[in-house]
């Protein structure tokens, strides 16, 4: 078995609880910070309180709410990340993981503008977890079907990539 990622997936109902148990549970002598977002703005401003950031993340969630009278029971979608390659991943990498990641689940995929919003967070040197929204912003329902397997498969193609490149 060639080095990978594991990587698992999860909902739930509150996107600030989610976030603060992320945030709470980072490994020991690690600051986590915001790795990447759906909007450029925010990775500028790294500095977003946990509270603003899952506002911001519910927007479309609120918005559906108020169209439709109807609050999804599990809107939060979660997706940890641990890098058991044994090769250190620097941020630009991590960020192209990412990307692929949310591409593959259907939470942002390719040139899609009203896509879900997301965030990535790195709480560990080897770790990092994506939140998302699972309504979109035009306020549909977003297409993760088999999420769990289309993440799982751009980890390892991504751990693929990474083990045939020479050691740096």
């Amino acid at each position: 078995m060639h080095p990978s990622f594991d990587c698992h997936i999860r909902r739930s109902a509150d996107t600030a609880a989610l976030l603060t148990t992320l945030h709470a549970n980072r490994d020991e002598g690690f600051a986590p910070y915001l790795l990447a977002a759906w909007s450029p703005h925010l990775e500028a401003a790294n500095a977003l309180s946990l509270a603003h950031l899952a506002q911001l993340l519910d927007e479309p969630l609120h918005a559906r709410q108020q169209r439709t009278g109807r609050r999804p029971a599990r809107p939060a979608w979660h997706c940890s990340v641990v890098n058991d390659t044994g090769r250190v991943l620097s941020d630009e990498q991590w960020v192209a993981l990412v990307k692929d990641i949310v591409a593959a689940t259907g939470i942002e995929p390719g040139g899609d503008t009203a896509a879900c919003r997301w965030v990535a967070l790195r709480r560990g040197p080897r770790s990092v977890d994506l939140v998302a929204n699972v309504i979109r912003q035009d306020g549909r329902w977003a297409r993760i079907h088999q999420d769990t397997f289309h993440a799982r498969s751009a980890c390892d193609h991504y751990a693929g990539a990474l083990t045939a490149q020479p050691a740096a």
